[in-house]
């Protein structure tokens, strides 16, 4: 299930099959995500690294023809306050839980290779989402839904790779590519975390 926080209410109808994946293999079940970001998995807390790739989601809302004085006002929070993502991965789902300035602790939790359906307000817009995970340092959720501005078709690829920079260490890397249905429009947004190396900000008291 998706818990939503939306400003950008783009989040992917598909199908209304349930699907198996075969052969996902995933890191073993934690009992917590650890704190810093695990480096052998997506598990743990990861920020945005503002410095590096396409930070700003303009070319996604713009895809969904969201009015430039949202788009604006969403760059803006982005600017001013990070953005984390804290990953739970195991061998049989996927719990990932986002902070941001637009999300306030937005947690999508998805059971891997099973098609989760929900109805979202307002007007119980259906949302399709199916997760895969093809080892522990990589993720991939299709996501179909739709939206005041039309069916929006997402697909969210999270993948760790050698930090380049000279710093060494690992990045994670977030390829996220939307389709707009109505207006056959595309685009494809790269941003860059890095290991957050404090307490995830949702856990704070």
């Amino acid at each position: 299930m998706t818990t939503e926080a939306t400003a950008m209410d783009v989040d992917p109808p598909a199908t209304t099959t349930t699907t198996a994946s075969t052969g996902t293999v995933v890191a073993a079940a934690p009992t917590a995500a650890p704190t810093p970001a695990d480096p052998e998995s997506l598990n743990g807390c990861w920020i945005l690294d503002k410095s590096k790739g396409e930070w700003s989601m303009r070319g996604y809302l713009e895809t969904m023809n969201v009015n430039e004085l949202a788009i604006k006002a969403h760059e803006k929070g982005e600017q001013e306050y990070d953005t984390f993502h804290t990953i739970q991965l195991t061998t049989d789902r996927i719990k990932i839980t986002k902070r941001s300035r637009v999300n306030a602790d937005l947690v999508v939790e998805l059971r891997l290779g099973i098609e989760e359906k929900e109805l979202l307000p307002p007007g119980d817009r259906l949302k399709a989402s199916l997760a895969v995970s093809h080892n522990p340092r990589h993720l991939k959720i299709e996501s179909s839904m739709h939206t005041v501005n039309g069916i929006a078709k997402v697909t969210d690829v999270k993948e760790m790779q050698p930090n380049d920079t000279g710093g060494g260490g690992v990045v994670l890397v977030q390829t996220l590519t939307v389709l707009n249905e109505q207006t056959g429009n595309s685009h494809t947004t790269t941003r860059y975390f890095i290991p957050y190396r404090g307490t995830p900000p949702h856990e704070v008291v």
